[in-house]
């Protein structure tokens, strides 16, 4: 026999959830959780930048007022799950019908879902997030009032700006399409996307343009950086501040957060991040014999398909790709 549900508590129409999240010198930024709903927001900064630790601050502070969701493509949040009891699902367990499945019972019965894609190859990884999406916005009209926060870590590798080649095109436009429509659509249905990218230039543009709400962290590469200094207003020299801003150091601009750019120190995450860099290790101290011996390169001299008919395909392979991205093919 299915439990009864809570009853779903309803906050007094004139008291705004504001979350805190940095400091901007003497004052705390706060995250307006309502105006998130209506607006969404994208974390953008290059690697190291401290947008993985920025989710994870607004899942720590967002949790208690609203069902959260993490979207996880490198396995990095299980803490997270834990520490905001969420249910974690292998995305390669189940089918992309029975994810779908599982994101409409979710929101039906507001349950916080950490879906890890890790192990996955690309157009899986990228099937799999899709199906999943298409339960949260096709929910019944009932469920609505189920509001959802989204944490999407590495959007870029779900939604990407360019397929990888031609036999990636169509996997690519349904990526694209279901992450364009979660933040389209979510409004509505209760749905408030937060998507982070290492790369405005890797992450599609449609979805970007869906992205009422910014937080913009280092960036190293012209192109990001043109792009991220039109999404905050900056012109001319002011571009180049973001060059130079140290990890956690984020510029927030939207409805949800201020009015006009300012510089963020996002506060430290409560869970500690599991995806830093290794530390830097040497080489083992072994003689050539000894190498020889530990890879067993005698026994791989005879093993695997020949290396030049390996190659040969992959130019084939590619003379192909180019044949079909021409607009005259």
């Amino acid at each position: 026999m299915t439990p009864a549900l809570a009853p779903v508590p309803e906050a007094p129409a004139d008291i705004r959830v504001l979350l805190p999240i940095g400091e901007t010198g003497s004052s705390p930024l706060n995250l307006d959780l309502d105006r998130l709903l209506a607006g969404r927001l994208l974390v953008q900064g290059s690697s190291g930048a401290g947008k993985s630790v920025t989710l994870r601050v607004i899942v720590e502070e967002a949790f208690e007022y609203v069902t959260c969701m993490i979207v996880d493509p490198e396995g990095e949040f299980g803490n997270l799950a834990a520490h905001i009891g969420a249910t974690t699902i292998l995305a390669g367990d189940l089918s992309n019908e029975g994810l779908t499945a599982a994101a409409m019972r979710a929101r039906h019965n507001r349950v916080a879902i950490h879906l890890d894609l890790s192990g996955l190859g690309a157009d899986e990884r990228i099937t799999k997030a899709a199906a999943f999406f298409t339960g949260l916005t096709e929910c019944p009209r009932e469920d609505w009032a189920h509001t959802v926060l989204v944490a999407i870590d590495e959007a870029h590798l779900l939604a990407p700006h360019m397929a990888a080649s031609s036999r990636d095109a169509e996997t690519r436009r349904l990526g694209v399409a279901t992450l364009t429509d979660l933040c389209a659509r979510g409004r509505k249905r209760g749905i408030a996307p937060v998507i982070a990218t290492q790369r405005l230039a890797k992450l599609s543009a449609s979805v970007v343009s869906e992205l009422q709400n910014v937080l913009i962290g280092l960036n190293v590469f012209d192109r990001d950086v043109a792009r991220a200094a039109d999404l905050l207003g900056m012109t001319g020299s002011r571009a180049d501040d973001l060059r130079r801003l140290d990890p956690g150091q984020f510029y927030a601009i939207g409805p949800a957060l201020s009015s006009r750019a300012v510089l963020t120190q996002i506060s430290a995450s409560i869970t500690p991040h599991l995806g830093a860099t290794p530390a830097l290790l040497g080489p083992a101290d072994l003689t050539a014999a000894q190498t020889t011996d530990l890879l067993d390169l005698a026994a791989l001299r005879d093993a695997g398909p020949d290396p030049r008919a390996t190659l040969a395909a992959g130019r084939g392979g590619r003379q192909l790709d180019v044949f079909l991205l021409d607009p005259a093919a």
